[in-house]
């Protein structure tokens, strides 16, 4: 039996628009992925580029996830799984389009016109038109739910990311001393400099943590994603904190031990972000609203210690929190908040930590409602530790959703934010 000529034309279209779109896809991610020095050179039109990456990404995600589970590769610099996750992806996509195409003629093809309308012709004849009900509504439901699904994509990946927010809060401290009442803390989380986070965003957000004037500014690592070549400009991005005169405190992430931690805990270090990976700073009243980080206490003083990263460097409280006056306040930057959770953390006799503060989590970047987030992939402890101020088993933790994205290249309904956050001085206990 031959085959159907008229069925060979059709899927003629279908099969050049899978080849166009695999050999354009697959170059746009080449060219974010692989050409990262000319990718910083771009940056000026990094809002535009990088959202379009993330799209492409967002679209062939099933071509992904095959790579992953037969290459065990997600592509980022790896050529052939590229090349796969692109072609199944827009395989799956261009046989969806064919689907609804052939439900579309199914439902619409043969139906009979409903009624006929008879429209009236300018030289005076009447011209015939059959219209279909039937067919406006099938056309209706499948160009429109398809329009709506696309919508929701492209707003994940390209708008909703880049729709940054100020997240405000207020945290009781026991023996606050009065010089610190009001202390006011700006945290900068997950920036993720790279190819799929703009620079102009990350620097958006940094204006807007300026913008608040706070006390102090705190950064919970990340700060790059993937590439030696990205550290020195995310280091340089944090230099106008540093700027202000305020105190500039910092911990690395995991992405950071990634690309090389060491290199860019010297890299901050240098333009005067003091780094305090399993080690601590005090901050000092000295005064009218003025404080400065010492390696000593000076007068009313507050400890501030850091953790290193709990899955690629390791976190030590006891080497952060040693010989510090078991009556001063404790705050504490590490990256994964799942370090609350950590023996060394929680264990009697344990430092005492008044509030830990972190991100990692990225509130789980999507957010389904009735279902929950996406925490899980970050955290072995699911939502509890998605975002917002929670109480863990020893201390209040603060987790921020971040700024940047990470594992899939998209939020949905978990926007990006800076966090204020606010020191008051608890009731005394009877």
């Amino acid at each position: 039996m031959g085959s159907n000529p008229k069925r060979r034309e059709s899927v003629k279209p279908w099969l050049w628009a899978w080849l166009l779109l695999c050999a354009g896809f697959y170059l746009v991610h080449i060219a974010l992925w692989l050409h990262n020095r000319y990718v910083i050179a771009m940056e000026p039109i990094g809002w535009f580029l990088k959202p379009i990456g993330n799209l492409v990404h967002v679209l062939t995600l099933p071509g992904w996830l095959v790579a992953r589970l037969t290459l065990h590769s997600w592509g980022e610099s790896d050529l052939v799984a590229a090349l796969l996750a692109c072609a199944i992806g827009l395989f799956a996509i261009i046989i969806g389009a064919m689907w609804l195409m052939s439900v579309r003629r199914l439902l619409a093809g043969n139906a009979k016109p409903d009624h006929q309308t008879i429209i009236p012709e300018s030289d005076g004849s009447n011209l015939p038109t059959r219209f279909s009900r039937r067919k406006f509504l099938t056309d209706g439901l499948v160009f429109g739910s398809s329009a709506a699904a696309l919508s929701v994509v492209a707003d994940a990946a390209c708008i909703e990311p880049a729709r940054l927010r100020l997240q405000r809060y207020t945290v009781a401290i026991r023996d606050l001393p009065r010089e610190f009442e009001g202390l006011r803390l700006a945290q900068l989380t997950d920036t993720h400099l790279g190819p799929r986070v703009p620079a102009e965003f990350i620097d958006a957000a940094i204006r807007m943590a300026i913008g608040l004037q706070p006390d102090v500014f705190l950064l919970t690592g990340d700060y790059v994603h993937c590439g030696l070549e990205w550290i020195e400009p995310a280091t340089r991005q944090f230099f106008p904190l540093v700027a202000t005169g305020k105190p500039v405190v910092g911990v690395l992430g995991n992405h950071d031990w990634f690309n090389d931690g060491s290199r860019m805990s010297r890299s901050l270090s240098a333009v005067g972000v003091r780094m305090i990976d399993n080690d601590r700073v005090f901050l000092s009243a000295s005064g009218s609203r003025e404080f400065s980080l010492a390696s000593s206490p000076v007068g009313p003083s507050i400890c501030i210690g850091g953790l290193g990263d709990l899955r690629q460097h390791h976190i030590d409280p006891e080497r952060a929190l040693a010989f510090v006056d078991p009556r001063m306040p404790r705050l504490v930057i590490a990256h994964n908040p799942d370090s609350a959770e950590e023996s060394s953390v929680v264990s009697r006799g344990a430092p005492r930590i008044d509030l830990m503060i972190c991100g990692h989590t990225h509130g789980g970047q999507v957010r389904i409602p009735g279902i929950g987030t996406g925490t899980g992939l970050m955290s072995q402890y699911g939502d509890r530790y998605s975002a917002g101020l929670v109480q863990g088993p020893k201390c209040l933790v603060l987790i921020s959703r971040g700024i940047g994205i990470s594992l899939v290249p998209f939020r949905f309904l978990v926007p990006p934010e800076v966090v204020e956050i606010t020191l008051t001085r608890s009731a005394p206990t009877e």
